[in-house]
């Protein structure tokens, strides 16, 4: 009988759950991407992932302090008018950058000084496929991004990735007033396209 009554006892004691301790509620972790890839996509997004988790070195680089100048600014579109993407032609001192952008609120990072040609080559470039890579910025005073370089004399992109910081960001902070206190906070060239 004694047999029986702890039998008993144990099979009802096991999925029973105190209700007098709350639960512990655990915070989302970001998602790491790890292979296999469906697309070439997901396969950069896991090549930056890593880069910056092997080469990340805080840096600080002051703004650009000479004279800035959008000289051109125009949308590129496709054969049936639909957007593409903004063309900047900028200014800086005496060098001409075209950057195209997918949006104009990146442009106050070139505008303001923040990014500019002497950080990423003393020879000419175009910069486009930029991208603001929110997967990698967890965040609020954090923005990391991603752009490839087009050389003059070079038929493929390089890629480079940048981070910009801004210790006065809140939740609430838009994209405009982030990049008003921002700086930049890393840069560096990570492959060629092939």
């Amino acid at each position: 009988m004694k047999l029986f009554v702890a039998i008993l006892l144990l099979t009802f004691s096991f999925g029973c759950k105190s209700q007098s301790k709350p639960e512990k509620t655990q915070t989302e972790k970001p998602t790491e991407l790890k292979p296999p890839f469906s697309n070439q996509g997901e396969q950069e997004d896991y090549w930056t992932q890593e880069f910056f988790k092997d080469k990340y070195e805080k840096q600080i680089h002051g703004k650009f302090t000479d004279k800035i100048e959008i000289l051109n600014e125009k949308e590129l579109l496709d054969g049936h008018g639909k957007f593409i993407e903004f063309v900047n032609e900028i200014q800086f001192g005496n060098r001409t950058v075209n950057i195209h952008l997918p949006d104009l609120k990146y442009q106050p990072i070139f505008k303001t000084g923040i990014l500019y040609p002497e950080l990423i080559s003393e020879s000419n470039f175009d910069i486009g496929a930029f991208e603001e890579l929110n997967f990698l910025s967890h965040s609020v005073n954090v923005k990391r991004f991603r752009m490839w370089i087009f050389y003059e004399k070079r038929a493929n992109p390089e890629v480079y990735l940048f981070e910009l910081t801004n210790n006065k960001a809140m939740g609430k902070t838009n994209f405009a007033e982030f990049i008003e206190n921002a700086e930049l906070t890393f840069i560096k060239n990570g492959w060629i396209i092939i």
